[in-house]
């Protein structure tokens, strides 16, 4: 692996599907296809801490979810459920014969520990059957950790392991109606869903 060192950067330019960099003084120049930057611009935007914006809206999705719990006679609405730090914010389940018991935990950063701290719980649980991991941004590799019971969701880009077809019936209401999301982009990793 050759490792070159960036001193200075001299220019910047956008031929056809591909950006150059100019540095060095002029005596390096670096070319970027189209996808590589696309992918180093998108990386680089998914390690950035949530902003205000982004964080009142996770916020603003705990409470309507609380209140659609309410509105809704949920058989079980909870707040607080397990260790601090590792619990769910919310443990919801519908009245009804077919209902399922879905913990949710709301964080400003969901990352790959969390959805296998989450996943770990989730195999003891006796109560919740289901779990959402909900973050202001929630990184590919959050996205990517979840299964068929634990599922990561993420403010910023709108972004899902699952659809919103699969996705729990309360929480795409609350988004759909309560927040005015149109749609979740569902995050597909190389080796499928």
């Amino acid at each position: 692996m050759q490792e070159v060192r960036v001193e200075s950067l001299d220019g910047l330019e956008v031929r056809g599907r591909e950006l150059r960099l100019s540095a060095n003084a002029g005596r390096l120049r670096i070319v970027f296809p189209k996808e590589v930057w696309d992918h180093v611009l998108m990386s680089a935007e998914a390690s950035e801490e949530p902003d205000a914006a982004e964080l009142e809206e996770l916020y603003e999705l705990k409470e309507r979810l609380k209140a659609h719990a309410e509105e809704h006679a949920f058989e079980t609405a909870l707040d607080g459920v397990g260790e601090p730090g590792l619990g769910y914010d919310l443990v919801l389940r519908p009245a009804g014969l077919l209902a399922v018991t879905t913990g949710y935990l709301f964080a400003p950063v969901v990352g790959p520990e969390l959805m296998a701290k989450i996943g770990a719980g989730l195999a003891e649980d006796q109560f919740v059957e289901q779990a959402y991991a909900v973050g202001a941004v929630a990184g590919e590799e959050a996205l990517a950790a979840g299964d068929d019971n634990l599922k990561a969701l993420s403010v910023r880009g709108r972004r899902c392991s699952t659809s919103r077809f699969e996705m729990a019936p309360e929480l795409w209401q609350v988004l759909s109606e309560g927040m005015g999301w149109e749609n979740v982009e569902t995050f597909v990793n190389e080796g499928g869903m």
